[in-house]
């Protein structure tokens, strides 16, 4: 994917196990399956984040939901809401 850079910080936990992960700011520790950095001779790192998010699989018609950090972190990465959702 490409577009601006963003900010990745990590870190260890300073209080308690396990570790820190910011992305412009937002903590999505909680989010991260897992995490990995690429570093080549390109000018920008590369960081592939695995999100928890669960497998739904139906033949039903659904309404999704996810929570407002969720949404504004795949925004920040690149994601546009479908038009119906993206106007309050």
């Amino acid at each position: 994917m490409s577009g601006k850079p963003h900010a990745l910080r990590i870190g260890k936990r300073t209080d308690g196990p396990g570790w820190t992960a910011e992305l412009d700011g937002q903590d999505i520790a909680p989010a991260l399956r897992s995490l990995s950095l690429s570093v080549d001779s390109s000018p920008v790192a590369t960081a592939r984040l695995d999100l928890v998010i669960e497998d739904v699989s139906t033949h039903a018609e659904v309404d999704v939901w996810m929570p407002d950090a969720t949404k504004d972190l795949l925004v920040r990465l690149g994601w546009t809401p479908p038009a119906e959702e993206a106007t309050p």
